[in-house]
Formats: C-alpha cells, sequence, structure tokens
C-alpha cells in the first residue's frame, strides 16, 4: 500500500525527470532500490527496563488532570479505574527520548473506589479479593509517550497516558529502620 501511494504521488514527477534527462528510468528501482525492498529506518534504538513510570490522568467531567508514579507490580486505583504496570522501557539520554509501557486498565470494584480526585495504592485485602474476580478490562497494552493517541485508552470519563519511564530515587524510599 505504501508503495503503491510513493508510486502514484512521486511518478508524475519522476517521469519528468527522467525525460529531462533523456534516460530511460524504473520508477520503482528509483524508490525502492535493485532488490524492491522497502526502506528502512536506519536509527536502531535501545530500551533500558525501568521500574517506575509517570501517568498523567485527565478526569474530562472536572477538567483536573493528576500526574502519579507507579511502580511495577503495584496497582494504583484513580477514580473507577484499576492501573496495573507490567513493564517499562526508556531510551537513554544520548538518544531521541521514547518512553513504553505496557499497562493493564481495568474497572475498579466499588469497594476500590474511595476518592475520585487522588490516585492510591491497594491494600493487601483489596488485592487479595481482586485476585478472584473478573474484572471489566477496559485498556490492555502498550502506550507510548511520544504518541499517546496510537494506542489509547477509550473512556467516557478518564483519559491515562504515559510521560516517561524512571528509576525509583533511593533518597526518596521509606528507611527500615528510621532511628538509625
Amino acid at each position: 500500500m505504501i508503495r503503491a501511494a510513493l508510486l502514484g504521488i512521486c511518478g508524475l514527477g519522476l517521469s519528468a525527470f527522467a525525460v529531462a534527462q533523456n534516460e530511460p528510468t524504473d520508477l520503482e528501482t528509483l524508490l525502492f532500490g535493485e532488490d524492491g525492498a522497502e526502506l528502512q529506518p536506519t536509527e536502531n534504538r535501545t530500551y533500558q527496563q525501568h521500574d517506575t513510570v509517570t501517568l498523567r490522568a485527565l478526569d474530562k467531567i472536572t477538567g483536573r488532570s493528576t500526574d502519579f508514579d507507579m511502580r511495577v507490580g503495584e496497582p494504583k486505583v484513580y477514580g473507577s479505574l484499576r492501573v496495573d504496570l507490567d513493564v517499562c522501557f526508556q531510551t537513554p539520554p544520548e538518544e531521541p527520548p521514547e518512553s513504553s509501557a505496557f499497562l493493564r486498565i481495568t474497572s475498579a470494584t466499588s469497594k476500590q473506589v474511595q476518592t475520585m480526585a487522588e490516585p492510591r495504592d491497594l491494600t493487601e485485602e483489596e488485592l487479595a479479593e481482586s485476585q478472584s474476580e473478573d474484572a471489566d478490562i477496559r485498556f490492555s497494552g502498550w502506550m507510548f509517550a511520544s504518541s499517546p493517541g496510537l494506542s489509547a485508552l477509550e473512556h467516557p470519563v478518564y483519559d491515562i497516558w504515559v510521560i516517561h519511564c524512571s528509576e525509583v530515587d533511593p533518597s526518596v524510599l521509606d528507611p527500615a529502620f528510621p532511628n538509625e
């Protein structure tokens, strides 16, 4: 399909160029090379796995957006949604910025919904209860920071998208022994 579009769009311009040069030319060879393969991007990105993602959530009713951090394996409830992070990847600083995270967003149970304004962690009891229940899956897949509309959550009240991935800053972790 891409090949046909390029042939159609560029055909007139390239054939005019070939006529001006008085040389017979094969349009497909000019566009795709001798082997006929489509052009491939030359940049290869390397991704580093991180354990924390920063998400931005928008309540479409109130217009309030909230940024919050999540760790892999520690689900959060935002409004009536439960968000689970499976993995997060970030490109290194010397490459073009890109973050991607695999998220699973389901409807939270009525017991899990306590506040609609701030995201909160689930308690051990809520986690145990939710393992046995079948959840209404709203979104399951990769979200990309550079293209939030590429694979987006379709929900009438909330939007959630990836901002960036990061490592946990050890200075913000709670010490195991606060008196030492």
